[in-house]
């Protein structure tokens, strides 16, 4: 694996990755580091000359290295020492490290990027108005999870956006098959080395028996209750969306109805907002997953 940093990045993130990856580089920026750091790099390459693959990592602060390494397919591992919410709806970046410590644990990436979650949904028959949906549920769930991560809970926003993603990864398969909607995809993400994403898809219906637990599930689960297909509407229109379009399970439905009005209300206690201004605040988001390439 080979470890790219920009020149220009912040020293110590430099040093940091000096003292982490043994296989590093830097890419050629207008502005070079101190001598003291350049030469801890064996190397410095032009970005053009970087090709792609999974086993090149870019390690950046700037966004824009994030997004031109994803273009290029390769790993992205974000800087964030400020702890600032990502500048895309949909992040792209495959970690987060918050202190150059951190990067001496940083080079396993435990959740697939966007385009391995696109793979999935169509390989498992996703129709593109499942996967805008989902694109809409991720983005709305990975919003709630980082402003919730800035009042101090402890939660994944990146977990909590690929689960998002993912949570009606068998959509296709429960509606033709008749199975339970979610057990499938809990299965099929566990056997592929994603159990927490698992127990995202499999907690996110409405079904009394299995409802969300933790963090990461409950704000997939609401998220998904906020958008009906790709719109934001609020949880009163999407209950009653589902109630019309599933009325042979009016009584799930309503059995879990009070379970998901108390989380709202924890979550908008939380942050501080009513429900009128948390969506106010996500009907500005946009939800449409980025072009890359």
């Amino acid at each position: 694996m080979l470890v790219l940093a920009p020149a220009d990045a912040p020293s110590e993130l430099l040093r940091g990755l000096a003292a982490a990856a043994p296989n590093r580089a830097l890419l050629r920026t207008g502005r070079l580091p101190p001598f003291s750091v350049l030469a801890l790099f064996p190397l410095v390459i032009p970005p053009e000359a970087i090709s792609g693959g999974e086993d090149v990592v870019l390690v950046a602060s700037d966004y824009a290295w994030i997004r031109w390494a994803k273009a290029r397919g390769l790993r992205a591992l974000w800087y964030n020492p400020q702890g600032a919410f990502c500048p895309e709806p949909h992040p792209l970046h495959d970690r987060e490290v918050r202190e150059p410590a951190e990067l001496a644990r940083a080079w396993e990436f435990p959740w697939p990027d966007i385009p391995a979650c696109l793979r999935l949904l169509r390989e498992h028959g996703g129709p593109e108005s499942v996967v805008a949906h989902s694109a809409a549920v991720a983005a709305v769930a990975h919003f709630l999870a980082e402003r919730l991560r800035a009042r101090g809970i402890d939660v994944d926003p990146l977990l909590v956006h690929r689960g998002g993603l993912l949570h009606d990864l068998d959509k296709m398969s429960s509606l033709n098959e008749g199975s339970e909607h979610g057990l499938r995809a809990a299965e099929v993400l566990s056997g592929l080395g994603y159990p927490e994403l698992g127990r995202i898809a499999q907690a996110h219906v409405l079904q009394p028996g299995r409802l969300p637990t933790s963090w990461p599930e409950k704000l997939v689960f609401l998220a998904d209750k906020l958008v009906e297909g790709t719109e934001v509407v609020g949880l009163s229109a999407r209950l009653a969306a589902l109630r019309a379009r599933y009325p042979e399970f009016q009584e799930k439905i309503a059995a879990a109805e009070p379970f998901v009005r108390t989380l709202q209300n924890q979550v908008l206690l939380a942050l501080g907002l009513t429900e009128a201004e948390l969506l106010e605040e996500l009907k500005k988001l946009p939800l449409d997953l980025p072009r890359l390439g």
